[in-house]
């Protein structure tokens, strides 16, 4: 077998190909600059710089609403693989920022970090700094939340993480590693909190995915922050049910790791349907939704949007599926109540509002269960079939093998993997004796 070593330029430009075509949208029209995004989405992102070390060397944009008044809420949104902030910013997240009054900040990861600006999710190989407390990448993220305080006067009791697939696993970081700093967090096709530090491992977590316990789960969490005693972050659980890129197990197992994180892990969600989609609900014994989890009929990888209720723009990796992600779990953290694009009455804050029709006959059970019902499918993504929605690609793979419709997660992982362990052992020839 060829040392992996050996495989880092053919990979590389097999990427590069790769995240050239996914970045663009689906009418071929190339990804604007981060700072040139303004049409429909509020205004233009700006970045912001000397938030602090930033051992993790990542970039911070945000978007302030004109007149923010002080004491509002702080959101972070995370990108996925071969997005930026731009990507993150085209979600819905500005239009509803502009609505309601709050700071948004979009951490971006660099090339530097990751070929591919994956958030390392995982660590580096031999190095899991970034999913500890206090070091890496998550302590660039937690710099981001102090300056935006520092700066806007925002709420330090109402700041929440979402992010979507690498950005969705490191929200779980961010809420595992700092349950004192978020009170809540969603990840949408994420994986759960310290799944695995060795790289080996990072496409079986991802795919099939790595079955554990609630209470196995859980532990991992709390270990992240030992002398925490909680109330522990909420956490909103999305996934496509047709994602072949992250598993759908993974929500499975999120929910698990989060009801036992909250000591909900033996009891039934109450389930409905919410805008023709299916959702589970996990109360504590208080009677407050600790743990909420949306399947989405039919889509694929990527983060619902409504662009005709203000609520995101198609493209790559966003499908129009009647539901806004953005609003859906802005309310669930209690920062909006449902409004336009939604399909039931304004919800109280922290419900989960907006309920279309009432089904229990479905539902997810932390202990592994499907939901079987509630849910209408929607449209099938755009250029799902035909790969348009960037999940896919064709590449030549060495010793004359081709990988059509190969995850770019997946050759993602795998240039990340050779980049780390060529990393690793140049550390090791610099330590060494000459």
């Amino acid at each position: 077998m060829r040392h992996p070593s050996s495989l880092t330029p053919v990979l590389f430009l097999a990427l590069a190909t790769c995240a050239s075509a996914c970045a663009s949208r689906p009418d071929g029209e190339e990804q604007e600059s981060v700072a040139s995004v303004s049409s429909g989405l509020g205004s233009a992102i700006t970045e912001v710089t000397g938030f602090g070390s930033n051992p993790g060397a990542l970039k911070m944009f945000e978007h302030v609403p004109a007149g923010l008044a002080a004491s509002k809420p702080l959101v972070l949104v995370l990108h996925g693989c071969t997005e930026t902030a731009d990507s993150a910013a085209r979600t819905g997240w500005n239009q509803l920022a502009d609505e309601a009054g709050f700071a948004v900040v979009y951490p971006q990861q660099e090339t530097a970090n990751n070929p591919v600006r994956c958030f390392n999710w995982a660590g580096e190989y031999g190095n899991p700094e970034n999913i500890q407390r206090g070091k890496g990448e998550n302590l660039s993220i937690k710099q981001m939340v102090d300056k935006a305080i520092a700066t806007h006067g925002s709420d330090a009791a109402r700041v929440f993480v979402v992010g979507f697939s690498a950005g969705g696993a490191t929200a779980a970081v961010m809420a595992a590693t700092y349950p004192d700093v978020f009170a809540g967090g969603a990840t949408i096709a994420g994986i759960p909190y310290n799944c695995t530090t060795t790289y080996a491992e990072v496409n079986s977590c991802m795919k099939p995915g790595k079955s554990r316990t609630a209470e196995q789960w859980a532990d991992l969490v709390k270990a992240a922050d030992p002398g925490f005693a909680g109330p522990w972050p909420r956490m909103s659980i999305w996934q496509g049910s047709a994602d072949t890129t992250v598993a759908t197990a993974n929500r499975t197992e999120l929910v698990k790791q989060w009801a036992g994180v909250h000591g909900v892990s033996g009891a039934a969600p109450t389930t409905d349907t919410v805008d023709g989609q299916s959702h589970a609900v996990y109360t504590n014994s208080s009677g407050k939704a600790v743990v909420e989890t949306y399947e989405i009929a039919g889509m694929t990888h990527g983060i619902p949007v409504v662009p005709s209720a203000a609520c995101g723009t198609a493209g790559a990796y966003a499908f129009d599926k009647g539901i806004c992600a953005a609003r859906r779990i802005a309310t669930f953290f209690g920062i909006t109540a449902s409004g336009p694009g939604d399909a039931g009455a304004d919800a109280k804050p922290g419900s989960s509002g907006g309920v279309s029709s009432s089904s229990s006959t479905g539902g997810l059970s932390p202990d592994g269960g499907t939901s079987s019902g509630g849910a209408s499918s929607g449209a099938a993504d755009p250029g799902a079939a035909d790969g348009r929605h960037g999940s896919t690609c064709s590449v030549a793979l060495p010793g004359g093998s081709t990988s059509t419709g190969t995850s770019l997660a997946l050759l993602a992982s795998l240039l990340t993997l050779t980049v780390a362990r060529s990393r690793s052992r140049s550390r090791s020839n610099k330590a060494a004796p000459r």
